[in-house]
């Protein structure tokens, strides 16, 4: 029994010492003392020093409460948004004082102002630029072609604008003096400009009629020239190879417009060639002639650059032979026509490239 009652003792005196300890270890820095441990210091003073400081001691243990400090509020601070960054450094910029500036330091500038600096406001005074003088020792003859170019094809509109049409243009050139028609693709004979347009107009057959409304006879009437009514251009190609520069060259003669023949009745019999133009002598009047095209994005260039940058869709009408015959008086068919042009497109080709094959 007496051993029993001191295991108990021990356990209380253990789980005492280690409360304290767990105290002591938890209990919080405090800038001030509590009442308690003041009266308990008070109390040690008076019963001496060595005894009283042990007392002093246990008091405050017992009896001391832990007070937790109340948790202090924390202070958010505004934290400015970040600027954002743009890789250039912006130092502060003050506004100038306008009222200070002297404008009677600055001149104004009355320079003509200018559209751009690649855009040409037009080609006036515009001159083409010459051939080289071929030799006629380095130049082998290949052939000579006639081609065809429709204005009515997709890719030739640009010599079917409305207003700014080829032939309107051809013809206000002739009527000008500053160009020549030839009645030949040689070159050899002159036309008038009179004798051209008299070629150019239709005639019809209008009936006379009296005051009574009886019919009296008809008479042939010529009609005014109607420049939409040309579609068709008709031009003479030389190809050949030149061995001082080494290439094949393709130069063009001769250009003629070409006019439908219809009968009185309205049945068409086939074109003709009012006249013709030697292209050289064309080059000088094209070259300052500004053309637009906005579907295929063509502006400020001639009808000179359009000629020699090759600038059109044409098919092979004929070409050189000894009997001088179209391909149409060979082959009456239209598809068989088209099939004997592509070839003779694909010989001229073939030849380019085969023109520096080494075996």
């Amino acid at each position: 029994m007496k051993k029993s009652i001191l295991y108990v003792v021990l356990f209380v005196l253990t789980l005492g010492l280690g409360s304290e300890l767990v105290a002591q270890t938890a209990k919080p820095k405090t800038k001030g003392k509590t009442s308690t441990a003041k009266s308990s210091k008070s109390k040690g003073k008076g019963k001496g020093k060595g005894k009283g400081k042990g007392k002093a001691a246990e008091d405050t243990v017992a009896t001391t409460k832990v007070e937790t400090p109340a948790p202090e509020k924390t202070v958010v601070a505004d934290v400015p948004v970040a600027a954002e960054d743009t890789g250039v450094s912006t130092p502060d910029i003050v506004a100038a004082n306008v009222d200070s500036f002297d404008f009677s330091t600055v001149t104004l500038d009355t320079v003509k102002p200018q559209d751009g600096y690649y855009k040409l406001a037009n080609l006036k005074g515009a001159k083409p630029f010459p051939f080289p003088k071929e030799d006629k020792n380095s130049i082998k003859f290949y052939k000579r072609i006639w081609r065809e170019i429709n204005t009515n094809d997709s890719e030739n509109k640009i010599f079917a604008i409305p207003g700014e049409t080829l032939i309107q243009f051809i013809m206000d050139g002739l009527k000008n003096g500053k160009l020549i028609a030839y009645e030949d693709d040689g070159f050899q004979k002159k036309m008038s400009y009179s004798k051209v347009l008299g070629r150019f107009r239709d005639s019809a057959i209008v009936t006379l009629i009296d005051s009574t409304g009886e019919i009296t006879g008809t008479k042939t009437v010529p009609q005014e020239f109607n420049p939409d009514s040309v579609t068709k251009f008709e031009i003479k190609e030389d190809i050949y190879f030149d061995k001082v520069r080494g290439r094949v060259v393709t130069e063009i003669i001769g250009i003629g417009p070409l006019k439908k023949n219809k009968t009185t009745t309205g049945v068409d019999i086939g074109d003709t060639h009012p006249f013709y133009l030697n292209f050289n002598q064309c080059r000088r009047l094209f070259a300052a002639r500004e053309v637009v095209d906005p579907q295929r994005d063509i502006y400020n260039i001639s009808f000179d650059d359009v000629f020699i940058q090759r600038g059109f869709k044409s098919l092979i009408i004929k070409e050189s032979n000894p009997a001088n015959l179209r391909i149409k008086d060979k082959y009456p068919d239209k598809e068989r026509q088209i099939k004997e042009s592509n070839r003779i497109e694909r010989e001229i080709q073939r030849y380019k490239r085969n023109l520096w094959k080494f075996s």
